[in-house]
C-alpha cells in the first residue's frame, strides 16, 4: 500500500509509540535539556521550548524532558562541554559553536553560499551527511540529532555601510563559523559572543557590526536600536540547522524505540521552525524600516569577494583537517548530484 506522504511520518511516530508502550523492559527516560539561547527567541528558542513540550507530549511518559533557559546550567558556550562530561544529559545548540575544536562541524551548522534549506536535510539524510557528523561527534562521547531547520540569515547589522571590500578592513565584527574566517579574509576582526552578549558591546562600540540570524529573531535582540544599517540578504548561511545533542551514555541506555521517538520529533521539529517564522520576518523586516534603520544590500564587487575567500576558506580548512575535506567532498558531491534539478528551480 503507498501510504501518502504526510501520514507516512505520523506512521512511524505511532508505531514509536506503540512500541514504546509495549515493551515492559522499557524504563521511563528523563533528560535535562538546556537550550543555548532564550526560550522567548523566535525559531532557536522557541525550536527547544517546542520540542520539549511535543516529545513530553506524545511519548506516553517514556520520555520526561525537563528544560531549562539559557544560561541557567551553564553558559551558552559550554553547553558541548557539559554533555560531553555527562553533567547535563542534552543541549539544544549549534554545532557552530564548537567550531574552534570541531572545524568539521561547521559544515552542519550553516555554509557560506551553501544549499538551501531543502538541499541541506537532502544531504543530510540522504546524501551522508548526518553519518559523517555523528562518526565525529561519537568521538567526543556525544550524539548529535538535527533538530531545527532554518531559513536564510540576514546579512547583519553594521555600525557603518560597507560600500566597498574595503568597508571592512580593521572593524571589530561579531561573526561565527566559517563566515568568520571569510570576514576575517577581508581585514576585519572577528570575534565570538554569545547571543546575550552582542547587544551590550555593540551598544558600548566594542563591535562595529554582528551577524546573529534570520529578521525575526534579530526584531527579539533589538539590535535595530545600536545599529544603524542592517543587510539582506545573507550570504553567509542561506540555511542553518541547530541541533540537540545527547550524552553517549545516555543515548545508548534508551531503547530503539526512545531514540527513534526524539529523531521523529526533531524532523517535526524541522518543520514547524521553518514554517513558523515567514509572518515575523516580514513583520520585523517593516519594524526596523519604521525605526529609520537603513535596509541595504552588499554590492556585487563585495558579494564577489566574499565567494573568492569563501573558496580560499574551504580549501585551507579541507588542507588542514581531513574530517573537514571529507565532510566538504561529501556536500560538494550531493550539490553536483542535484544540479541538473536544481538549477531550474531558481
Amino acid at each position: 500500500m503507498n501510504i501518502p506522504i504526510k501520514f507516512r511520518a505520523l506512521t512511524v511516530s505511532a508505531l514509536a509509540l506503540l512500541s514504546l508502550c509495549g515493551t515492559a523492559a522499557a524504563q521511563e527516560v528523563r533528560m535535562d535539556l538546556q537550550s543555548a539561547w532564550p526560550l522567548t527567541l523566535p525559531a532557536s528558542g522557541q525550536n527547544a521550548q517546542h520540542f520539549a513540550e511535543r516529545i513530553n507530549e506524545i511519548s506516553g511518559g517514556q520520555i520526561a524532558v525537563k528544560l531549562y533557559d539559557a544560561g541557567k546550567l551553564v553558559p551558552a558556550l559550554q553547553i558541548f562541554d557539559a554533555v560531553q562530561q555527562g553533567t547535563l544529559d542534552a543541549g539544544y545548540t549549534s554545532p557552530l559553536y564548537v567550531a574552534g575544536r570541531f572545524p568539521a562541524v561547521q559544515l552542519f551548522g550553516g555554509v557560506p553560499f551553501g544549499p538551501d534549506a531543502m538541499d541541506y536535510l537532502g544531504w543530510l539524510y540522504n546524501g551522508g551527511g548526518l553519518d559523517i557528523w555523528r562518526e565525529i561527534y561519537a568521538e567526543q562521547g556525544v550524539v548529535s540529532v538535527p533538530c531545527g531547520l532554518m531559513d536564510a540569515e540576514a546579512g547583519g547589522w553594521y555600525t557603518f555601510p560597507i560600500d566597498s571590500v574595503d568597508s571592512l578592513q580593521g572593524k571589530k565584527i561579531r561573526f561565527a563559523g566559517l563566515a568568520g574566517e571569510v570576514m576575517a579574509k577581508m581585514g576585519a576582526s572577528v570575534v565570538l559572543l554569545a547571543g546575550g552578549d552582542i547587544y551590550p558591546n555593540l551598544e558600548r562600540g566594542v563591535i562595529d557590526g554582528t551577524e546573529f540570524s534570520m529578521p525575526a529573531i534579530d526584531a527579539a535582540m533589538g539590535f535595530e536600536r545600536v545599529a544603524d544599517y542592517y543587510y539582506l540578504p545573507g550570504w553567509h548561511q542561506p540555511a542553518a540547522i541547530n541541533e540537540l545533542i545527547v550524552n553517549k551514555r545516555k543515548w545508548d541506555a534508551m531503547t530503539p524505540a526512545q531514540q527513534g521517538l526524539i529523531e521523529d520529533t526533531c524532523r517535526e521539529t524541522h518543520i514547524w521552525s521553518i514554517t513558523s517564522t515567514s509572518v515575523p520576518n516580514a513583520e520585523a523586516v517593516q519594524q526596523f524600516v519604521e525605526a529609520g534603520t537603513e535596509i541595504r544590500s552588499f554590492p556585487p564587487e563585495v558579494l564577489a569577494a566574499f565567494e573568492e575567500a569563501t573558496a580560499e576558506v574551504m580549501a585551507e580548512q579541507s588542507e588542514k583537517d581531513e574530517d573537514f575535506a571529507r565532510t566538504w567532498a561529501s556536500l560538494e558531491a550531493y550539490r553536483a548530484s542535484v544540479k541538473d534539478w536544481t538549477d531550474h528551480k531558481e
